[in-house]
């Protein structure tokens, strides 16, 4: 089965996001202060990365969106954003 992996994308840099993915998942990857990608679990949908990054549910403390990625980018930026994304997909 493929990696999900998800954009969470934040309003405000929240120095604390990052912090509250790593609790919850293994490979996270802050690209900017209010871009952290994040590969989720099998059974992980989009809230449930919201919920974990404090956006959405009971412990609400930050403004943003979750994009869940379907496997297509492009663009120019720092090489470790393609390094880690090829590590998270395996391949």
């Amino acid at each position: 089965m493929a990696q999900k992996i998800y954009a969470v994308a934040l309003d405000n840099p929240e120095p604390a996001v990052e912090g509250r993915l790593k609790e919850r998942y293994t490979k996270v990857f802050k690209h900017t202060d209010t871009l952290i990608l994040v590969v989720g679990g099998a059974n992980d949908v989009s809230e449930d990365v919201a919920v974990a990054a404090g956006i959405k549910g009971e412990q609400h403390q930050v403004g943003g969106v979750v994009f869940r990625l379907n496997g297509s980018y492009s663009g120019y930026t720092r090489r470790t954003l393609w390094e880690w994304l090829n590590d998270a997909t395996d391949g």
